[in-house]
């Protein structure tokens, strides 16, 4: 069985149903399952924070490695790598947590577009509806959900981002993805864009949330 499919069947749809029979609707199963899932990874991304701002603050002396030895990659990789070393961190640190949450986020995805889901939420005496929302399985009829979507994403960009350069190519091309959010969003089903909105928001919080912390340290080294 392929891994996604595996964690799908055995993990995001049983705990999906655990919280719909401790609330009876799965419009509030769906909250319950994401934010259980971000606590759950929420170690992986503290732990890729701190890598990333570990990277952050030897870029100077990183690109001072670089002009000293360009003429020689290789020494400038072997002094990049003895730089890390010395000051405990591992480049490939915020690529790793990643690669873990990945998997997971994918299978929630794959949870609430799954056939099984739809059934799910389709028997008789089933609660699919949510807030404003008549069946989770259906677009968001007044487009409020793709909105929210695209305004969390905007947000969590931010937040991931703080102090990003406005003429940073790759920065640029994010300033685009809320509009591509928004535009994609619009024929997918409700409980996808609920886990969506709020797996984002939850991004921002958390990121917020250890910028703050990092912050904070790097004023109590200062002083």
């Amino acid at each position: 069985m392929h891994p996604i499919q595996y964690l799908v069947n055995n993990m995001m749809l049983p705990i999906l149903q655990f919280f719909y029979e401790m609330t009876h609707n799965y419009g509030l199963a769906i909250v319950f399952l994401t934010i259980t899932i971000k606590l759950l990874l929420f170690p992986f991304t503290v732990k890729q924070n701190k890598s990333m701002a570990g990277i952050k603050v030897l870029q100077p002396k990183v690109k001072e490695l670089q002009a000293k030895y360009k003429d020689n990659p290789q020494m400038a990789q072997t002094k990049m790598m003895e730089l890390y070393k010395e000051h405990g961190v591992n480049p490939l640190g915020g690529c790793l947590p990643t690669l873990i949450q990945l998997p997971f986020f994918i299978a929630i995805f794959v949870s609430l577009n799954s056939p099984m889901f739809k059934e799910l939420i389709s028997a008789e005496g089933v609660n699919a509806s949510f807030l404003w929302l008549k069946n989770l399985g259906l677009p968001d009829p007044l487009f409020i959900l793709p909105v929210l979507v695209a305004l969390s994403t905007y947000f969590s960009q931010k937040t991931m981002s703080p102090g990003g350069a406005k003429d940073d190519p790759q920065m640029k091309m994010f300033a685009y993805m809320p509009f591509i959010m928004l535009f994609i969003c619009f024929k997918m089903a409700s409980g996808v864009l609920i886990y969506w909105a709020l797996s984002q928001f939850l991004t921002s919080l958390q990121q917020y949330y250890l910028n703050n912390k990092l912050a904070e340290k790097s004023k109590i080294k200062g002083e």
